[in-house]
């Protein structure tokens, strides 16, 4: 006589108890057994499924492209073991076993938590799903105008033009800048600013082809992509951006502005960039020229007329005129963009001579113990001086052969000048101090005002420092690159005079701890013993 208190073997063929007892519960269940095998559509739709096959029939089904992960499975068998194959698919899917007979309530109670577990499961699906969309869209769009972000422009340019370059087809790429926006946001409100912007999203979002992708770059800066556009069709889209956004004003309530946009343009196959950051920079080098030649308009890439537009004689003039001209951009935007400026001109070397700079003044922060916020703004003191000084007098700066008295003199007047192009921006005065005195010698023979000693501030006295060591640790037109042991012997001959003989200590420290020079250890020493002794109280 069967107990009913139990579920039994003999329930599980042909099963038609065990349906019985689990459909009242879990309506779409599925039950497999022996010889039968499940369609695709059964698969998808079930929320429980019971299995009494044999185990060979049963493991084919875990490779099934439509069977859930988050559908429960539990295998019911006369053995006390749980199947082998549990061990290869338990972290695949929800699998259960259990051993018949069994007590009804303890099997009942099994199907109501496998249920449980499976609409707990589909939940968390859905709720990752959803999640990660939105993860997606926060890490790729921008919140204000639903473009996408920078981010994903500089993650998947590579890509997009490693696709040009296979299919022989070119790709532009269009960076513009909204004119005056800073003066509009500081006369009308950031929130008719940020109008602006969603309405300069949708606009550049119509008037682009189809199959154009647009960005927010960064501010008032955007980006349009265009795949398999050359120039002349580029130009063509340009033109109808820029009338789009200048022939009809901004509107916002009582608030209306007739906007202008400056672009910049470069083309793979004509400008063939050697990467996709070479790529955005030619861009905005072609759009800080659209700046300086009156705004409202688009420049194409073209660098070999950067060097005459920036010739010595009429750069002083033309950088004070362009400076003003590099739109309300953030303090870390207009170095930027001062430095790309004299990365065409100068070439390499000043890249080269920028690094290093900024690599020895870092080491040199740190030994000092000076904060953070210091060391950047020597670094931005760093860049826009050797950024200006390319500009003003590359032509003095290549010169093959020793500067003349007169040459000299234009090189030791440039802290006036470096201080009268500062001047432009309230956000230097930091900097500026620096630019200002960075001519001065530590025993006042320096230039412009012969300050001396602890009157010359810290920051230009590391610059001093620190340019120097970089300039000797290179090739210079005029010279070849002095020896360690020479850059050593010239750091210990001009302490106390061009150098502070403190800093000379602590350089020598620096050096010596990063590998900065390849010296023998006793060159160091030999030098370290003189400054001592020439200046005792250095002496710890």
């Amino acid at each position: 006589m069967t107990d009913n208190r139990y579920l039994t073997v003999s329930d599980l063929v042909p099963g038609q108890r065990l349906k019985e007892l689990v459909l009242p519960l879990c309506a779409s269940a599925l039950y497999l057994s022996q010889g039968l095998v499940p369609s695709q559509e059964e698969l998808r739709k079930a929320s429980l499924i019971l299995i009494t096959g044999a185990t060979d029939e049963i493991q084919p089904l875990f490779e099934h492209s439509s069977l859930p992960p988050s559908t429960p499975i539990l295998f019911l068998s006369a053995e006390a073991f749980v199947p082998p194959f549990f061990q290869h698919y338990r972290d695949k899917f929800l699998l259960d076993f259990m051993s018949v007979p069994v007590p009804l309530e303890v099997f009942l109670h099994k199907i109501n938590f496998l249920c449980r577990m499976q609409k707990i499961c589909v939940e968390h699906h859905a709720n990752s799903t959803t999640f990660n969309r939105q993860l997606d869209a926060l890490a790729t769009r921008d919140g204000l105008t639903g473009l996408y972000n920078r981010r994903h422009l500089t993650t998947g340019l590579m890509q997009v033009m490693e696709n040009a370059k296979i299919s022989g087809e070119d790709l532009s790429l269009l960076l513009l800048n909204i004119d005056f926006f800073s003066t509009v946001n500081k006369t009308s409100g950031l929130q008719y600013g940020d109008f602006i912007l969603n309405d300069m999203a949708a606009r550049l979002t119509t008037s682009s082809r189809k199959i154009d992708s647009c960005y927010r770059f960064s501010g008032e800066e955007f980006v349009v992509l265009m795949p398999g556009a050359g120039l002349d069709e580029a130009k063509k889209t340009t033109e109808k951006i820029r009338k789009a956004c200048s022939e009809k004003p901004f509107t916002r309530g009582p608030t209306t502005h007739s906007i202008t946009i400056s672009m910049g343009l470069a083309s793979m196959q004509t400008h063939n960039p050697a990467n996709h950051d070479d790529f955005i920079n030619m861009a905005e080098t072609a759009l800080f020229m659209a700046k300086a030649q009156g705004r409202n308009r688009l420049h194409i890439f073209s660098p070999l007329n950067c060097p005459s537009q920036l010739s010595p004689r009429k750069s002083m003039a033309f950088l004070k005129d362009s400076l003003q001209r590099i739109m309300e951009r953030t303090k870390n935007s207009a170095i930027a963009s001062v430095q790309l400026l004299a990365k065409n001109v100068a070439g390499p070397d000043h890249l080269a001579h920028a690094t290093s700079v900024t690599r020895y003044i870092t080491l040199l922060g740190q030994q000092l113990g000076l904060p953070g916020q210091h060391i950047e703004t020597f670094h931005n003191t760093i860049t826009l001086c050797n950024s200006f000084r390319s500009l003003l007098h590359n032509d003095l700066i290549c010169k093959p052969t020793q500067l003349s008295h007169k040459e000299r003199k234009i090189i030791d007047d440039l802290p006036l000048k470096l201080t009268e192009l500062t001047n432009m921006f309230d956000y230097f005065s930091d900097e500026r101090e620096v630019l200002m005195c960075q001519g001065e010698h530590y025993d006042g023979t320096g230039h412009p005002h012969g300050l001396k000693g602890d009157e010359i501030p810290l920051g230009a006295r590391i610059f001093t420092i620190i340019d120097a060591l970089a300039a000797m640790n290179a090739k210079r037109p005029y010279r070849p690159q002095l020896t360690p042991e020479e850059i050593i012997l010239e750091l210990s001959r001009e302490a106390g005079k061009q150098f502070d003989p403190f800093l000379v200590a602590q350089l020598l420290t620096v050096i010596e701890k990063n590998h900065l020079l390849h010296l023998d250890h006793a060159v160091l020493e030999h030098a370290r013993r003189d400054l001592f002794n020439t200046f005792p109280e250095l002496n710890p």
